[in-house]
């Protein structure tokens, strides 16, 4: 099983991957493979673009989402 910190950067790393993508606007924080991602984005388009991409992660037992969509 994967350690927090590793997975912590997989999920970084997978929500980098693709042309819209960009982590710097999504936070990430793990504990025992539960992955909660919060931020604010454009759309719900890309929200469930991030969702995909985090779920697609090994080693995500479970994902919180706490992401926001519309105008900050």
């Amino acid at each position: 099983m994967k350690g927090d910190l590793q997975l912590m950067k997989d999920v970084e790393q997978e929500l980098e991957w693709g042309p819209a993508h960009n982590a710097a606007d999504i936070g990430v924080e793990v504990h025992d493979g539960l992955v909660t991602l919060s931020g604010h984005l454009r759309s719900y388009a890309e929200k469930l673009a991030r969702k995909r991409a985090t779920q697609r992660v090994e080693g995500v037992r479970h994902m919180i989402d706490e992401l926001s969509v519309g105008r900050p």
